[in-house]
């Protein structure tokens, strides 16, 4: 009893003397900008009140309906400590939205006929069979059911490309945790190992999965977003800040859904959240590292897509308006519908919470209860189309929170105003 007494007395002091520090730290100058269609001034007011009060210290937000941007705005400090202010260009890292954008990937090579959901893996990657693997289909792996959410031999994040046939026998060398298809658990790092493989052996000219984005989708459609930012484009990116572990300890305290995830992770490192967040070496020492351009130039589809708001919304705010963008159809209708249809729903082994994926993509409801399918990222991203409201939505922020559903405070702010407004906005329409 006297431990926890003393464990409870310190955390006290070190947030009062956070406190006490912020009170004392002189306050920067408030930054605000960008575009909003007058019906949804309230969208704005609400982003400019969090950076105010300090809830929100870097984003951006932008919301396509119909394929008309409406919302573009961002605000704070893409780097507090140079002050350099969050910028129409800005780009943050957007974590496991990535997941999603890897997802519309992955469609559209089946919409070409290149990759098929039922087939197996091992039809476009034969060694992929080793350790009883064999009987995995795309569909399996890409939704999260395959058992391989973590790696016995975890790889080194520069041998992505220095060394990729060490990175594909450790992927090969490993066995499903569980039986293929019996269960579904998060496969936080190792999705984007595994599907930027199969992208890459399925693909007729073998091209990389930052290739393949940049000449299929981004230069065609005109999306400002790398799935590996080039070291020259660096200067664009917002830095990533992160709370202290006891302080996001601290910080759980008000969201009791992710403490038993954040405990696991923290006080058991051989749980299978702590080893699935550990299939990479470098990123067992926090998000910082996140902020060295040599990593960021590494194709990682599970968490390295960077762009701004506006770029992540483009693609969504495309399928929301039936897989068109003017002229060019980016999906087929078919297509949409396997992106929107659930293939398991129910409780994540990986991370303990219950979570619906599609092929790839992650289902969450709307403020009115509709679907909306897309992903989400750590420390409160987010990346949606809602096809019933024909919305494209995306939010980033640097300054990471616990939050990593699409139920971060700051975005849940901006989501309610914005379908406040919608029906406002309709009616002006005509």
């Amino acid at each position: 009893m006297g431990f926890i007494k003393q464990s409870l007395i310190f955390c006290f002091l070190l947030v009062l003397f956070s406190y006490l520090k912020s009170l004392l730290e002189p306050k920067l100058p408030l930054v605000f900008g960008g575009y909003y269609h007058p019906a949804f001034k309230n969208v704005a007011d609400k982003f400019k009140e969090n950076l105010k009060n300090g809830k929100e210290r870097g984003g951006a937000f932008a919301v396509y309906h119909k394929g008309r941007l409406v919302v573009d705005i961002w605000g704070g400090y893409a780097d507090e400590e140079a002050q350099i202010p969050w910028q129409r260009d800005t780009m943050s890292i957007g974590f496991s939205n990535t997941k999603g954008i890897a997802a519309l990937m992955v469609a559209q090579m089946a919409d070409k006929g290149v990759i098929d959901y039922k087939a197996l893996v091992t039809d476009y990657w034969p060694e992929f069979a080793e350790s009883d693997k064999g009987n995995i289909t795309v569909e399996m792996l890409i939704s999260h059911q395959a058992g391989l959410a973590a790696l016995d031999e975890p790889i080194n994040i520069l041998d992505i490309k220095g060394d990729p046939e060490k990175v594909e026998k450790s992927l090969c060398s490993q066995r499903p945790l569980w039986p293929a298809g019996s269960a579904h658990g998060y496969h936080t790092l190792t999705y984007g190992l595994y599907i930027d493989t199969l992208m890459k052996k399925a693909d007729p000219k073998g091209r990389t999965a930052d290739v393949i984005f940049m000449e299929d989708i981004s230069s065609l459609f005109d999306v400002e977003m790398y799935m590996a930012v080039p070291r020259q484009e660096f200067y664009r990116v917002a830095r990533v800040y992160e709370d202290p572990v006891w302080k996001f300890l601290y910080k759980c305290l008000s969201s009791p859904r992710y403490i038993p995830l954040f405990f696991r992770y923290i006080l058991n490192s051989n749980s299978l959240v702590a080893r699935a967040g550990k299939a990479v070496k470098e990123f067992s020492l926090g998000s910082n590292i996140h902020n060295n351009p040599y990593y960021r130039e590494m194709p990682l589809s599970c968490c390295y897509g960077t762009g701004t708001a506006r770029g992540f919304s483009t693609l969504y705010g495309i399928i929301s308006n039936g897989g068109i963008n003017g002229t060019k159809r980016f999906l087929s209708e078919k297509a949409i519908n396997k992106l929107t249809t659930p293939i398991v729903s129910g409780l994540d082994e990986t991370i303990g919470i219950k979570v619906t994926y599609g092929p790839g993509t992650l289902m969450k409801a709307n403020p009115r209860g509709d679907p909306m399918f897309g992903h989400t990222g750590h420390g409160g991203q987010v990346a949606m189309a809602d096809m019933k409201n024909n919305l494209g939505i995306a939010y980033l922020t640097n300054f990471i929170s616990l939050h990593g559903l699409g139920d971060d405070p700051r975005y849940v702010d901006l989501e309610n105003e914005l379908y406040k407004s919608l029906d406002k906005y309709i009616a002006q329409q005509g």
